[in-house]
């Protein structure tokens, strides 16, 4: 933004705070008036920062529809992955209330050679709230898996989750409790910590986040006795002759799963923003599992192991587009 368009702005920004001033010294006694003049006459020893702090309330917000395309290279869950990456192209359409309620719709394509399916759709509606410093969005969705997903999260029919995030200024912790669906009830909470950075007037916003994820696996062990085993992989070898089955002990075991260092960038340029979300993850307490095979006539067999963990990078880029009510340019901070 040109120096000469930030005067511009503030020039209103500052008249609209005048104007309403001015109504309310017009309900007011002398006294009453004295003090108000005060107020206003103090919007010049703030600094800008707090000056747009100061005026955010005045802004009317708009409800709007957005548009967005996501590009995920690989799906990662509390650390855990399938043998084959499942990256996903994920278009997404949703309607945001001025109340805060939404609701959103997306597709996720699953964009491996010789796959060509759409392995997953979801729908989610929630409420997202600011008190003071506080920040908290409260969701549920649910999840249509396709019968030939391998996605570890496949058996998992819906969630609810909430989060919760208090901005001290230097750090903002955040907590996020979650209720998985599936065959089994679970629960999972994300504990962090982050911090955000803004660079060219707000038009760009980095923040550095950690996060410690702990969880049931009710889901792993879901996903383990029905897809793990059954569900071919196109360009996968097939080492073993026979069939199958696989089981996660203990997955009703709450426990750390994993470590993960994020970055999330965004940049808004109007009404598009563009976002980059790498991810660095370092699972944690490697499942047992007993895996059962069974080769025609011959007697099944089982073999008890402890789970192989790898770190793993992956990332989500995109970009979204507003859909909004006009609203007076000079509202923009």
């Amino acid at each position: 933004m040109s120096g000469l368009m930030h005067k511009f702005y503030s020039i209103c920004l500052i008249f609209l705070a005048l104007l309403l001033s001015f109504q309310d010294l017009k309900a007011q006694d002398t006294t009453a008036t004295t003090k108000d003049s005060l107020q206003v006459r103090a919007l010049d020893s703030l600094t800008m920062e707090e000056f747009k702090d100061s005026i955010k309330n005045l802004i009317p917000v708009a409800s709007y529809f957005q548009a967005s395309l996501n590009y995920l290279s690989n799906n990662v869950y509390l650390g855990r992955k399938d043998t084959a990456a499942t990256p996903y192209i994920t278009p997404m359409f949703g309607y945001y209330h001025k109340s805060g309620l939404y609701a959103n719709a997306s597709a996720s394509y699953l964009a491996t050679a010789g796959e060509g399916r759409i392995d997953l759709v979801t729908l989610e509606a929630g409420y997202n709230f600011k008190v003071g410093k506080f920040d908290g969005q409260a969701s549920a969705a649910k999840f249509w898996y396709n019968s030939a997903s391998y996605n570890i999260r496949s058996e998992l029919k819906g969630s609810i989750s909430f989060f919760g995030a208090y901005d001290f200024g230097a750090l903002k912790p955040t907590l996020t409790p979650t209720l998985n669906i599936g065959n089994k009830l679970d629960f999972a909470l994300t504990m962090g910590v982050e911090h955000t950075f803004y660079l060219a007037d707000d038009a760009i916003d980095i923040t550095p986040t950690i996060n410690v994820n702990a969880s049931t696996e009710n889901f792993y062990n879901s996903y383990y006795k029905v897809r793990k085993f059954s569900v071919k992989r196109k360009g996968a070898n097939v080492k073993v002759k026979g069939t199958q089955s696989g089981e996660v002990l203990n997955s009703a075991q709450f426990k750390l799963l994993d470590y993960e260092f994020t970055m999330p960038i965004n940049y808004t340029i109007k009404k598009f923003t563009f976002n980059f979300l790498p991810v660095y993850a370092v699972p944690v307490n490697p499942a047992i599992t007993v895996v059962t095979t069974k080769k025609g006539a011959q007697a099944a067999t089982t073999k008890t192991s402890k789970e192989v963990l790898n770190n793993s990078f992956f990332f989500q880029a995109g970009v979204s587009y507003k859909i909004s009510k006009k609203t007076p340019s000079h509202f923009t901070l």
